[in-house]
């Protein structure tokens, strides 16, 4: 008995070592699990941030192209355009004198009774439909005066978004900026009946990087365009300044968002559209675009109710991120 007592003791004994070695060998797969799934987590945000700054680097490179190829495309546009505009007026004045001149010839034939003999003119004058034909003369000029007068804000409005000379940090316009691209969206305005109200702060510019903000200002005005109804669609842009800085808002009475569309629109390669129909990048590269720029974006938006983005800026950047 004694010896059968000695022998399960001496089980009992490694039964418990085996147990000690068990529960340590548990607490070493516990823990390689957890830096398993520590190092998995690491990975997994090392890779999106690898796709994020991809995404990022061909969207510059995209938009640094669009710059080039908007600015090559004013350049060669700004000399007809001139040249169409300045000589509108003087052939305005020409035909002004021609058409005076004609009206002098029938004055003198009214008064010295020589319709006799311009009978054949007569004829032709209103087989064209003369007077018909100076309101189309006229009309037609004007049409030339109007269409000249917009493409140059077109022109002007395409180079100062791409600001190819503006890579460093200065004073800029930023309603210079808003009126820009609202030259660039005008067609998608027009389309959808849109009514544009603006109310600018009375202050000079601010310390930016014009391209870069010149590109968040398009993505804001975008995204609203995109969220309004043909006909029924409202955008107020209104600027406010204080000692410290200045703001831009944004306002549109779209379809808004609900609140946990509304968390995430800030977030990488986060969209609500059909595939292809966009990346979810152009919110997320203007956040990062402010945040460079010492300031911030806040979204106010409610289901129905329109949409108000809120951009703040200081008036300086003592050390401005490029």
């Amino acid at each position: 008995m004694e010896a059968q007592n000695d022998d399960i003791k001496t089980i009992r004994a490694r039964i418990r070592s085996q147990e000690k070695e068990i529960c340590i060998l548990r607490e070493e797969l516990v823990s390689k699990d957890v830096d398993a799934q520590k190092q998995k987590r690491e990975l997994e945000l090392t890779l999106k941030n690898l796709k994020l700054a991809q995404s990022q680097l061909i969207q510059s490179e995209k938009m640094a192209s669009v710059g080039v190829l908007t600015a090559g495309i004013a350049h060669e546009l700004n000399n007809p355009i001139n040249f169409m505009s300045g000589n509108v007026h003087p052939l305005q004045q020409d035909l002004e004198e021609v058409f005076a001149l004609l009206e002098k010839y029938e004055q003198t034939i009214s008064k010295n009774d020589l319709g006799g003999y311009f009978t054949e003119l007569d004829e032709l004058k209103k087989e064209m439909d003369f007077s018909y034909l100076i309101q189309e003369i006229n009309s037609l000029l004007k049409g030339i005066e109007e269409g000249a007068s917009r493409s140059s804000e077109i022109i002007k409005g395409l180079r100062s978004f791409s600001r190819l000379d503006d890579e460093a940090c200065r004073l800029y316009d930023i309603h210079e900026g808003i009126d820009s691209s609202l030259v660039l969206l005008q067609n998608k305005l027009i389309d959808k009946k849109v009514l544009v109200r603006k109310d600018y702060g009375d202050f000079e510019g601010v310390e930016c990087f014009p391209s870069k903000l010149n590109q968040v200002i398009m993505n804001i005005l975008t995204n609203s365009l995109q969220a309004m109804e043909v006909g029924k669609g409202e955008l107020f842009i209104q600027t406010v300044s204080s000692a410290i800085g200045v703001k831009i808002i944004i306002k549109d009475n779209g379809k808004g968002m609900p609140p946990e569309v509304k968390e995430h629109i800030f977030d990488p390669f986060f969209t609500t559209k059909e595939v292809g129909k966009g990346m979810g990048l152009g919110l997320s590269i203007s956040y990062g675009i402010i945040e460079k720029h010492n300031g911030n974006i806040d979204v106010i938006s409610e289901p129905g109710k329109g949409t108000e983005f809120i951009i703040s800026l200081p008036r300086t950047q003592s050390n401005p991120s490029t």
